[in-house]
């Protein structure tokens, strides 16, 4: 017998689900537009995300999938990613540009990679912090690893899961000295080259999604509760036009999620969820007179003293995201919801950017037209230590309630969009009985 599954939010995961599904559905969403966390804005005819989002996969299929949807409005771009060192611009990744280091660091992160006591003292590491040093050596950990995930993830670097490290690759000792020597390597090949939506921003992807489904999204859906029936049905609510469905699919952030619910959770499950940690993140977004000489994809900053991670240049992914002579910068800070940082007023905020760039030789505060801030409350999932025990136990309880969790924020773990598909294939293809392929 055929259900009605109703999908809660409509970012990618949510249309994802919807294409993806065989069965009858009802997307509901509480904006009047797609996209979720990936979603855009426009402003005095610049183009910004919500965070910067580009497209890359190492699953070509899913990848080739996302750029199809997009028919003839994409980009494709060459990656040129720096990160800040001291005084320096070194390019991305870290351990693939040695040689743009000084002697002395140069030295010290060839000599701590070749001559490495942590592959023998951490064979079976524990955590993050014993892995990067196992793989990597004291230098390049303490030059750049250690504070850049310290300052990303808000924990010290041994309260970071070995779950992480699945993400980054391996460098060879041929690649670290043939950096050392200055030749030119590259590191994390399968995001070299990566594609971007040619007009309407990251937006335009969720928007080439939704013109697939057989079903419209339902906006300005605002849900206040969920409930289960007697005949186990469940019932969704806005307050004013209740919906009745077989199992719901919830990309809703798992935190918010459980207020929602009006229906019996267990004190382990609601534990489980409360040992979750999610940061929260400023993007400020610059708009800038002038032509971006250096046409740079991505500028990282280990230092500690200045809030900033990472700034991107969405107008290098682009030209249509800024107006003609003129591009963008968007700065991202993230940080603990108990951190003083996140009580810093909007204009303070953009006064520690812009000065900061601007000491960083990466922006002239007299040709800024444009200053923009937005706080989001659900950026970075953080695999803590406690990580993997606590998803296992909610991922495990819910489905089998009738609530299928799929999603950065619900089934909550840190993946890129193309990984947010993959697993929508993976849930639709368990609820369809048979393999989801794009």
């Amino acid at each position: 017998m055929a259900k009605h599954y109703g999908i809660l939010g409509a970012g990618p995961s949510g249309l994802s689900m919807g294409m993806f599904l065989k069965d009858k559905y009802s997307i509901l969403e509480r904006s009047d537009r797609v996209g979720g966390h990936a979603s855009s804005y426009e402003k005095d005819g610049y183009t910004f995300d919500y965070g910067p989002h580009i497209m890359f996969s190492k699953n070509k299929a899913v990848l080739d999938f996302m750029i199809k949807s997009l028919g003839n409005n994409v980009n494709r771009c060459r990656r040129n990613n720096k990160i800040q060192f001291k005084d320096k611009l070194t390019r991305y990744p870290f351990e693939n540009d040695l040689g743009a280091l000084s002697r002395e660091d140069n030295f010290e992160c060839t000599w701590g990679f070749l001559n490495n006591p942590y592959k023998e003292k951490y064979k079976n590491p524990k955590n993050l912090e014993q892995w990067l040093l196992s793989v990597f050596g004291t230098g390049i950990c303490e030059a750049y690893l250690f504070p850049y995930n310290r300052k990303v993830w808000n924990l010290p670097v041994d309260k970071l899961s070995m779950l992480w490290a699945e993400r980054i690759p391996r460098p060879s000792t041929e690649t670290i000295v043939r950096s050392a020597l200055g030749y030119p390597t590259e590191g994390y090949l399968h995001q070299l080259y990566y594609h971007y939506p040619k007009k309407g921003g990251y937006q335009a992807l969720s928007e080439a999604f939704e013109a697939k489904l057989k079903e419209k999204v339902v906006h300005g859906y605002d849900i206040k509760s969920i409930r289960k029936l007697s005949n186990n049905r469940w019932e969704i609510t806005d307050g004013k036009n209740p919906k009745q469905f077989d199992s719901l699919i919830s990309t809703l952030p798992i935190h918010e999620l459980v207020k929602m619910a009006e229906f019996p959770i267990p004190e382990r499950v609601r534990n489980a969820i409360k040992g979750l940690i999610v940061n929260p993140m400023f993007v400020i977004s610059l708009g800038i007179k002038g032509k971006d000489q250096d046409q740079m994809t991505a500028v990282y900053f280990p230092e500690e003293e200045f809030l900033v991670n990472r700034i991107s240049y969405p107008a290098t992914f682009s030209p249509h995201n800024a107006p003609k002579g003129h591009y963008s910068i968007q700065a991202e800070i993230t940080c603990k919801i108990s951190d003083p940082e996140w009580k810093m007023s909007d204009k303070d905020i953009l006064n520690h950017v812009i000065s900061g760039l601007e000491s960083r030789n990466l922006l002239d505060r007299k040709k800024v037209v444009l200053t923009d801030v937005k706080r989001s409350r659900y950026s970075y999932v953080v695999y803590d230590k406690n990580y993997q025990k606590n998803v296992a136990i909610i991922r495990d309880w819910f489905p089998k309630q009738g609530i299928h969790l799929v999603g950065r924020f619900s089934y909550f773990e840190y993946v890129n969009v193309d990984a947010a598909i993959e697993r929508a294939m993976e849930i639709a293809g368990k609820l369809n009985g048979s393999k989801v392929v794009v």
